[in-house]
């Protein structure tokens, strides 16, 4: 049947997704439901309602800082061969849960049973693959089913840690009898991680460097150290803890120095994936030499203006750019010896 070969592929083409890696509490992926067996003849527009429903139960008891994927983010999780997009296709939700990097995940799937529409709506942790509850309905029209979903789904959306219990709402009859046989499981052995808003986690950096000074020239300058993230909503704080040295040149001679620096930054997070940052960045020099020769007049403090980019590559994986105007000299006796930087990163959190 045709409408059963199309959604072979809707697991992967129209699921929901979203995030990164730190920058929400938690991301739900709400699969398409999908006809279980031949003998479902539904409408593609009557699915896709059934889901919206399913979807819009979880946006009802989980909290704003939960992302509940759309079908509008399916084009950018496509895999860009084939025989690839197949393979992911075919495995279960679970599997699916943990390639696109949602840590819940729900399937439904409509079969035919004695005549009637059977309808099974299932939710797991998809780290650790645990059921955290389903619920099964029949009825003998989509509108039964739909009735359903509205009732049974917030219940099921409660069992995710951190969700909100939803006050009992009234449900409109269907239009036809139906029968409904609700299930709710959960394994013993199985403790959901609560979504946490803060990570700490280990962040490289290097780059260009680069003297104000006249006839200065540009070198190496890198920093490594420690990152955490505090989520504030849409914003978040992002201190760092870094080591960090510059090399350049100040009228053909060579420079060198080793600092800590300590990025204050506010980072506001676009799509879940994507982050502006701004802020400042205060230094404290530990040694500078010229020539390999130490040198005594070295400020004892440094104040930079700082602003860049982060993009989330994987769960808990991200890269960066930034750029760095130090407003304070390097040494009082050289003029404009304050410092640009120019910074690729690369950092991982917890």
């Amino acid at each position: 049947m045709k409408i059963l070969k199309i959604f072979k592929f809707w697991p992967i083409l129209i699921l929901t997704v979203a995030q990164t890696v730190a920058y929400a509490a938690g991301i739900v992926a709400v699969l398409e439901i999908v006809p279980g067996d031949e003998d479902v003849e539904l409408k593609l527009s009557e699915y896709r309602h059934l889901t919206d429903e399913l979807r819009n139960r979880a946006r009802g008891v989980l909290p704003s800082e939960f992302s509940i994927l759309t079908r509008d983010n399916m084009i950018s999780l496509l895999p860009q061969d084939e025989e690839e997009a197949e393979c992911l296709a075919d495995g279960c939700a679970v599997d699916i849960g943990r390639a696109i990097g949602a840590d819940y995940v729900t399937q439904g799937q409509i079969r035919m049973f004695d005549g009637k529409l059977t309808l099974t709506i299932e939710l797991f942790a998809s780290a650790s693959g645990n059921l955290l509850g389903t619920f099964v309905t029949e009825s003998e029209s989509v509108s039964g089913l739909l009735g359903t979903i509205r009732e049974k789904a917030p219940a099921m959306f409660e069992k995710i840690p951190g969700a909100k219990k939803e006050e009992p709402k009234p449900v409109a009859e269907p239009s036809q009898p139906q029968q409904t046989i609700i299930v709710v499981q959960e394994k013993k052995d199985s403790v959901p991680v609560q979504p946490s808003t803060f990570k700490i986690g280990v962040i490289a950096k290097g780059g260009m460097a680069k003297s104000g000074a006249k006839d200065g020239k540009s070198g190496m300058g890198y920093s490594g150290g420690l990152i955490v993230v505090k989520n504030f909503g849409f914003v978040d704080f992002v201190p760092e803890l870094l080591f960090s040295h510059d090399g350049f040149e100040i009228n053909e001679k060579t420079v060198n120095i080793m600092k800590v620096d300590i990025p204050l930054t506010a980072r506001v997070v676009v799509a879940n994936m994507l982050g502006i940052s701004l802020g400042a960045v205060l230094s404290l020099p530990l040694s500078a030499t010229i020539e390999g020769e130490a040198v005594k007049d070295v400020e004892k403090f440094g104040v930079a203006a700082t602003g860049g980019l982060s993009y989330l590559i994987a769960s808990d994986l991200f890269i960066g750019a930034s750029y760095e105007k130090y407003v304070t000299k390097n040494f009082s006796s050289v003029k404009d010896s304050n410092t640009d930087r120019v910074l690729c990163a690369i950092g991982y959190l917890f």
